[in-house]
């Protein structure tokens, strides 16, 4: 595993490689290869672009499963740090994190709460997500460094402060919820109009937004 103080510095650097055609040395990391195949300056490899970065003389068969292994997040395209796992200069040393350097896509060793949001399946609702995140963030930086993240799945992060479901779905803390809020309670695949359906017959006032008299389950009235 990487010296974190070395991670932390990273963020800048990498930005600057990334937009640049000069030397590619993001904090340590060589990101020239990466920024040489990224033709269209996307940010990510497509299948043709990540191929340049392989050895000569590989089979199609041999490439293709190539780019599947670096496919971490199976979307079909290789971003920086999933390059970097693969090119072996991001080494993680368990599943855990991995997990963590696949999401850190501004591979400065923290976690801003979208990367977060990364390492969670559709199913996991943004309600949850944001529980997970706000006890992990024992320091209130609004980031979760990968010890941190460690602490938290391993069951060894202090509880904290506890909110209820209402006020973690009011990620703007204007103690309403329009429907986009209110859609943070469900998973993140569930149907929109599922969604808006069970909206529409809590919001009794028809105004456009919940309060906490209208909806705030676990909370006895």
């Amino acid at each position: 595993m990487r010296n974190q103080s070395l991670l932390h510095s990273l963020l800048a650097a990498a930005g600057l490689a990334i937009g640049t055609s000069g030397t590619a040395l993001a904090g340590g990391f060589d990101t020239a290869i990466f920024v040489g195949a990224d033709l269209d300056v996307s940010g990510s490899l497509n299948t043709t672009e990540f191929n340049t970065t392989l050895d000569a003389g590989l089979s199609v068969r041999a490439q293709a499963k190539a780019f599947r292994r670096a496919d971490i997040n199976r979307d079909d395209s290789i971003q920086i740090n999933e390059w970097l796992i693969f090119d072996g200069q991001i080494v993680p040393g368990n599943k855990l994190e991995r997990i963590f350097y696949r999401s850190d896509l501004g591979i400065d060793g923290s976690l801003t709460f979208d990367e977060f949001s990364s390492a969670y399946a559709a199913k996991v609702s943004l309600v949850n997500i944001r529980r997970f995140f706000l006890r992990a963030d024992v320091n209130a930086d609004t980031t979760v460094t990968l010890q941190e993240y460690l602490n938290l799945r391993r069951g060894i992060t202090p509880v904290g402060e506890s909110l209820t479901i209402f006020q973690l779905a009011d990620f703007n803390g204007n103690s309403q919820l329009t429907v986009d809020e209110f859609g943070n309670f469900y998973a993140r695949s569930a149907k929109e109009a599922k969604i808006q359906t069970r909206f529409a017959r809590l919001d009794a006032d028809a105004d456009g937004f919940l309060t906490t008299s209208e909806w705030n389950p676990g909370v006895r009235p």
